[in-house]
């Protein structure tokens, strides 16, 4: 566990000391070009879920947000993959993605082509040809150009930046989970003024205790274990940032952001359950939730507008 917390405790100095945050930007950077990235990509594998439902229940040339684009625009790629033309927005509040990132992802999904195809229902030679001629260009403009791609870089995430009812689908992958309560609510808010009427957005919330991934030996729910206080005194860093909200506490924040649930799937295994169960003491904040909700390792959420019905399958 001390690289568990040696880890935090140099994000949260790196936080707070003048010019801290160009020297995490430049480390990050240096552990992306060393391979970092691709180690990345290993995680991809929630995406799927999201585009195989974003291709559910839209038609071909839908309009599509990608909430929170990251680093390699891992839900756009595939979406552009499936080959049903979509117009992609891809949102996020700084643009951290690179040339160099996209094509370690493009080469990735290359190496892992057959199963790529197969998740995503498509011809693998049509994959293939479409990553071939990625690969090939030589700018993020170019890519974007290509695949229909459209930036959407703001911090002003409490407001519509794409016209009031324009967007047919969002899809965000274990973004939410960084964002604190007081601004997740305005900017759901913000983003189901951009939805259409019918719309849906279908969001995958993580629940792991994000430190655990630096260090191999931490309980992948460790963070249940501190209060509110203590966790934001050890743990809370301008860079790395995890609200801990299980699904009970999601559900008042949807609903005053005039949201509603259609569908809820929790993610839980044998092995999350007793992660949970092994850990030495839970705060009371997390006391008094089931077992299950605990050891929920991802949620997917699939909302609509409040009152409305329900959103359709595309045929």
């Amino acid at each position: 566990m001390l690289k568990y917390y040696c880890w935090a405790a140099a994000e949260k100095v790196l936080s707070i000391v003048p010019f801290g945050k160009y020297v995490y930007r430049g480390a990050a950077l240096v552990a992306n070009a060393n391979g970092r990235s691709k180690r990345r990509l290993c995680g991809c594998g929630t995406a799927y879920e999201l585009v195989r439902k974003a291709r559910q229940m839209t038609a071909d040339g839908s309009t599509i947000l990608d909430v929170g684009t990251g680093w390699h625009h891992h839900e756009a790629v595939l979406l552009y993959l499936t080959g049903a033309n979509y117009k992609i927005y891809l949102f996020d509040v700084v643009d951290i993605a690179r040339l160099s990132y996209l094509h370690t992802y493009f080469l990735y999904l290359l190496e892992n082509l057959d199963s790529v195809a197969h998740e995503l229902g498509v011809e693998k030679q049509a994959v293939h040809e479409k990553l071939k001629h990625l690969i090939t260009l030589q700018s993020r403009e170019e890519i974007y150009r290509a695949c229909n791609f459209e930036p959407r870089i703001t911090m002003a995430t409490d407001k519509p930046f794409l016209p009031n009812q324009s967007v047919d689908f969002m899809v965000s992958n274990c973004v939410l989970t960084h964002i604190p309560p007081a601004i997740i609510e305005p900017e759901l808010r913000a983003l189901a003024l951009m939805l259409k009427p019918g719309g849906a957005m279908y969001m995958m919330v993580g629940h792991e205790d994000h430190w655990a991934f630096h260090d191999r030996s931490a309980n992948q729910f460790n963070y249940y274990r501190y209060s509110d206080k203590l966790y934001r005194m050890l743990f809370d860093t301008k860079f790395e940032y995890q609200n801990r909200m299980v699904k009970s506490e999601w559900l008042p924040i949807i609903k005053r952001a005039g949201l509603e649930i259609v569908s809820y799937y929790p993610n839980i295994t044998a092995e999350s359950r007793q992660a949970v169960r092994s850990l030495p003491h839970i705060d009371e904040r997390f006391a008094s939730y089931p077992l299950d909700e605990l050891a929920t390792v991802h949620s997917y959420f699939l909302l609509t507008h409040a009152h409305s019905t329900s959103p359709q399958v595309a045929r």
